[in-house]
């Protein structure tokens, strides 16, 4: 459907109720980034939607972005893609965090199972 550009991430819209995020390399996500990238989901989407986290780049998040992405309402499901150990192990901790609690989260070492699961 059309990948679009952030400033620090782009956005692929792969259906009418997903996008996948693929977040630049060596970027620190603050709580403005995180309002940014709200703003733009909010513009795409109508209803609910789900999101694919694809953690393939290595970036940090700061605890209070982190706490504030899994506010969004009409997130219905997160699948993260985690393609090695370091990035699994930042997803585990990042779906810890009590934000996300209520969010149906899950972390994923092959993209199509992502995809599978959020479809």
């Amino acid at each position: 459907m059309g990948i679009l550009q952030i400033s620090f991430a782009k956005v692929n819209v792969l259906s009418n109720d997903i996008a996948e995020i693929t977040v630049n390399g060596g970027a620190d996500i603050t709580l403005d980034m995180v309002n940014e990238l709200h703003q733009l989901l909010l513009s795409l989407f109508s209803g609910s939607f789900s999101l694919l986290i694809n953690k393939t780049n290595s970036y940090s998040t700061q605890l209070d972005a982190l706490i504030h992405f899994g506010t969004l309402p009409p997130i219905d499901k997160i699948a993260i893609f985690a393609p090695n150990k370091l990035a699994k192990m930042s997803a585990d901790f990042s779906a810890t965090i009590p934000s996300s609690a209520v969010l149906n989260i899950e972390v994923f070492t092959e993209r199509d199972d992502a995809l599978t699961w959020l479809r």
